[in-house]
């Protein structure tokens, strides 16, 4: 009885959003696992605070469809060679331990 209760909740919650929910903002994180040669997999991770949406819509197999909003600035994130990074953080004087 409880389930059903919990269930009803989520649904209503689900429905109140219009069907719309705001994960807010993500990294993209490279699976460890290798699915081949040039075949490399990336993960959304989900905020764990809604939990209880993601546990409905997995055990009723309900679709979802993802959309992906980019910041307006995407240049700033425009990815470094490691040893540049490392050579900034040196000249800042900010030490790191690896």
């Amino acid at each position: 009885m409880v389930i059903a209760v919990v269930s009803s909740k989520i649904y209503k919650l689900i429905i109140s959003t219009g069907g719309i929910i705001d994960i807010g903002e993500r990294k993209v994180v490279r699976a460890s696992r290798d699915y081949g040669p040039g075949k490399p997999r990336f993960i959304l991770n989900l905020p764990t605070t809604r939990n209880e949406i993601w546990i409905y819509l997995w055990e009723n197999k309900i679709p979802v469809k993802v959309f992906i909003e980019l910041p307006e600035d995407i240049t700033k994130y425009e990815r470094q060679e490691r040893s540049a990074r490392v050579g900034e953080e040196y000249l800042h004087g900010v030490e790191k331990s690896h």
